[in-house]
């Protein structure tokens, strides 16, 4: 089964279909982008600058959003928001859905060749206005999903039945489906943070992963993995494959106080997959698609994965 298949059979909606295909399209060319272009000094970590947010900005994370636009002004999607876009952009019509995006999600690992990729969420205008349209929470999601730009190109996309992957074949230019009905295992015993910013966590992240670390002899009676890629698409994709859990809290770090991913292009789109795979995903306190959104470019913190141990860390909340 192809892509073109899977939403024939399962889209309700052709608009939403005919985006995601405009989608699948430009990660092709973004795919085929990265793979191909000439290693000039302007493509590494020479030649970078900051966003409207004051995140650092490479020339392959406008490529890749200036490809995203060309693609999606064709289609019937009515807005877009970006990570690298100070708003949103109107595409002038009055059609019904909106989409957000990370353009190049992981690009400070594009020099060191570790996977990358692309973060996608379509939505519902609902009858609102673009500015309004753009801040509903996350629960409103029609679709949403990320490619890989890795050893392979691949999609992970929900319709809201549940999450599947695909791959490309790069002969045909076709997404072909790899495996339906993903699961998430509910149990895991690997974990993925950054640990280098130890010092700066809050005492309930603390203290789950110091009960992490002391493995079997501890209280969770069991010893423990850690995985970090620092690339989200990366870690997430290894999550649905295999189970486990990713943090990236909040910390007392003034700039991410509130958290560091962002809430519309990032937190939103996965914690969808995660929880049509079975998983869950938390901001430590709300489920990530409960929170509010007030504007485009907020952060918040983000854990996902295996239920059982975003429940254990939602413990460590209520015990500190």
């Amino acid at each position: 089964m192809d892509l073109d298949y899977y939403l024939l059979k399962n889209s309700k909606e052709e608009e939403i279909s005919s985006i995601i295909k405009s989608l699948a399209n430009a990660a092709i060319r973004i795919s085929t982008t990265i793979r191909t272009i000439k290693p000039q000094k302007s493509i590494l970590n020479n030649d970078t600058k900051l966003n409207s947010d004051g995140d650092i900005q490479k020339p392959l994370d406008i490529i890749s959003d200036e490809i995203l636009i060309s693609f999606l002004e064709k289609s019937p999607a009515a807005g877009y928001a970006s990570e690298e876009q100070e708003g949103y952009i109107d595409f002038k019509n009055n059609n019904n859905f909106i989409v957000f995006a990370d353009p190049l999600d992981g690009s400070s690992n594009i020099d060191v060749n570790v996977s990358i990729g692309t973060i996608f969420s379509i939505m519902s205008k609902n009858n609102l206005p673009l500015e309004k349209a753009f801040i509903q929470n996350g629960s409103h999601q029609k679709s949403s999903g990320f490619f890989v730009y890795g050893p392979q190109t691949t999609l992970f996309i929900t319709l809201g039945i549940g999450t599947t992957l695909f791959a490309l074949d790069e002969k045909q230019d076709k997404f072909v489906l790899i495996k339906d009905n993903i699961n998430i295992p509910e149990i895991t015993n690997e974990f993925s943070i950054n640990a280098s910013y130890r010092r700066f966590w809050d005492s309930a992240t603390l203290q789950y992963i110091n009960e992490c670390q002391s493995g079997k002899s501890g209280s969770r009676n069991k010893n423990f993995g850690m995985r970090w890629v620092g690339s989200l698409v990366a870690d997430a994709s290894r999550i649905f494959n295999r189970g486990g859990i990713f943090l990236y809290p909040s910390d007392m770090r003034e700039k991410y106080k509130n958290g560091r991913l962002r809430l519309t292009y990032e937190a939103n789109p996965i914690a969808f997959l995660v929880e049509q795979a079975n998983g869950e995903a938390t901001d430590g306190h709300q489920n990530i698609l409960n929170l509010e959104v007030n504007n485009l470019h907020q952060r918040t913190p983000l854990i996902f994965g295996s239920k059982e141990e975003v429940i254990e860390y939602k413990k460590s909340y209520s015990n500190t």
